[in-house]
């Protein structure tokens, strides 16, 4: 046991006397014991922080004294601070306070920090999606690159953010929600500056592949934390603020990035991206509860290849095939993928340590949550490439324009996600994402006849304003719901298979869009996205339960 000297005597005598206080009102000291391991989260960061407190105080009449005090408010929270620092947490810790005393200092909720944390954390990796399909066609111009190049740069990226996102949730599992997500962004950082010196459209793709890797291990960590460090009523209204406020990063981002795109050039995109991810890492520095190294945890090595070797496998065909006249090449890629595949399934049922937990999928809200996760976000991201290109290249809108388009959507998704949330916690989320994706199908499908003529407040708002409608009701309790059905130790794989699932479904559609050829890639790509929103609906309906999620216990 960690001694504390005098801190040890106080946190008796204020145990004691929250044990005292309820035998004079009549009651069992046992149940009182018991109400507090109920919310054992909230109580330990109390204490932690009153304890913390003291000891900075105590320290600092010694030190005052000449002597050395080790009762830190770091040290008490599991070493905190040890010996020389290296590498980033050496400047973060210039630029932030020990997390305790910052709380204390500006009265800032540590729960509402570490919200801050994993909207920040997702933010970043969404906006290094969604950001560079509005650049698409400056790209091409300027690196002289074709159409299946383009679909590379998008589709590079998503392929390792979708293979590598569940070894990231083990690895959050493993080493540490806060040291994984600190490690992640730091090379998020890094690539994102590397992404904007690429000198030919082959150096964009390796890199923005492996910016990909980063949010890979960045994206689940960032919604674990709000399964594993708020207490369980709060997650649901947590998860509906990280839905708000990431509806607005990604409303500003595509407008400013359109803009930097037509002010300077494609490059900038990866820019304003940096300082984003910098707050993040400092957020995250101070807010995250530090987590010891988890013994007996193993890393499915085999299961991250053979996830890798079929989402690539069946990309590359998809990809390939249709661009080059489908060579021997691309056939038997798109065989091996699916080889690649049945093997993935087989491993993750032997394995000791699987990056995939089949049991979670036993659970029937679990397994529909994810399957709808899985087509809605193919239609979402296989739409947006779709509309942000021809936006541009066949409707002639600048990438502002095409940036502004959607921002009614982000701010339906800013200013009523917070109530979906809280209502979807209520009364359930299963009529929310059952009749939320038959509306974004209907948005899109008012949008299917865009071309050279089409005005944006005729053609273009209505089925952005029925898009955003459905949006609204499904993204919300859609996360809640998949996160809500996985135990909490569990919270780091539910997150990553979830996330997983929402980047290899735009991969897969991406990837679809060039078999019709070019010039019908528009309309046979919102048919396609179209119909699995429906079917996402459907599964919903049928399949998810209604009960409440995340109500208190």
């Amino acid at each position: 046991m960690h001694r504390l000297g005098p801190c040890s005597d106080s946190a008796a005598s204020f145990a004691s006397k929250l044990l005292r206080r309820p035998r004079r009102a009549g009651m069992d000291p046992i149940a009182v014991q018991c109400r507090l391991q109920e919310n054992s989260v909230v109580h330990r960061r109390r204490l932690a922080d009153g304890l913390s407190s003291h000891a900075s105080r105590h320290a600092a009449r010694r030190r005052h004294r000449g002597q050395t005090d080790r009762c830190s408010s770091a040290h008490f929270h599991g070493g905190g601070l040890k010996g020389h620092v290296r590498g980033n947490e050496a400047i973060l810790r210039h630029l932030s306070m020990d997390s305790t005393m910052a709380r204390h200092r500006f009265g800032i909720s540590p729960d509402f920090l570490i919200i801050a944390a994993a909207i920040l954390g997702s933010s970043a990796v969404m906006l290094g999606e969604s950001v560079a399909t509005l650049a698409l066609p400056s790209i091409g111009r300027t690196l002289q690159v074709p159409f299946s190049s383009l679909q590379w740069v998008v589709d590079g990226y998503n392929l390792t953010l979708a293979s590598c996102i569940l070894f990231g949730g083990s690895l959050g599992d493993l080493m540490g929600l806060r040291r994984v997500y600190l490690w992640s962004a730091g090379a998020f950082l890094a690539l994102s500056l590397i992404c904007a010196l690429a000198w030919s459209g082959l150096t964009l793709i390796l890199f923005r592949s492996l910016l990909g890797v980063a949010g890979a291990l960045l994206t689940p960590v960032s919604l674990a934390v709000l399964n594993a460090q708020l207490p369980k009523y709060m997650r649901s209204r947590a998860i509906a603020y990280w839905t708000a406020a990431t509806s607005i990063v990604l409303a500003i981002g595509p407008l400013l990035g359109g803009y930097l795109v037509d002010l300077f050039s494609w490059r900038a995109i990866f820019l304003f991206n940096v300082p984003l991810v910098f707050i993040a890492m400092v957020i995250g520095y101070a807010a995250l509860d530090k987590a010891p190294t988890r013994r007996g945890i193993g890393i499915d090595w085999s299961g991250a290849i053979l996830a890798f070797l079929f989402l690539g496998g069946i990309t590359f065909g998809l990809i390939e095939g249709p661009a080059n006249g489908w060579p021997a090449t691309a056939i038997a890629a798109i065989v091996a993928g699916v080889v690649c595949f049945g093997a993935f399934v087989w491993w993750q049922r032997h394995a000791s340590h699987p990056l995939v937990d089949l049991a979670l999928f036993r659970n029937r809200n679990f397994s529909a949550t994810n399957a709808a996760t899985l087509l809605l976000y193919a239609a979402f991201g296989g739409f947006g490439f779709l509309f942000s290109y021809f936006l541009q290249t066949v409707a002639g809108f600048s990438a502002t324009a095409a940036g502004a388009a959607f921002l009614p959507v982000s701010v339906m998704l800013g200013l009523g996600s917070g109530q979906v949330g809280k209502y979807s916690s209520r009364l359930g989320p299963r009529w929310f994402m059952g009749v939320g994706p038959l509306f974004c199908a209907a948005g899109m499908l008012a949008l299917v006849s865009l071309g050279r003529d089409t005005t944006y407040l005729a053609g273009v708002l209505p089925g952005v304003m029925l898009f955003g409608v459905g949006l609204t009701l499904t993204v919300a309790p859609l996360t809640a719901t998949a996160l809500n059905s996985a135990p909490d130790k569990k919270s780091g794989v539910a997150s990553a298979i979830n996330n997983g699932l929402a980047s290899a479904g735009p991969l897969i559609v991406i990837a679809l869009l060039g078999l019709g050829g070019l010039e019908h890639a528009y309309v046979l790509g919102v048919w396609i996205c179209v119909v699995l929103a429906a079917i996402a609906g459907l599964i919903s309906l049928v399949f998810v339960r209604g009960a409440p999620v995340g109500s208190p216990t």
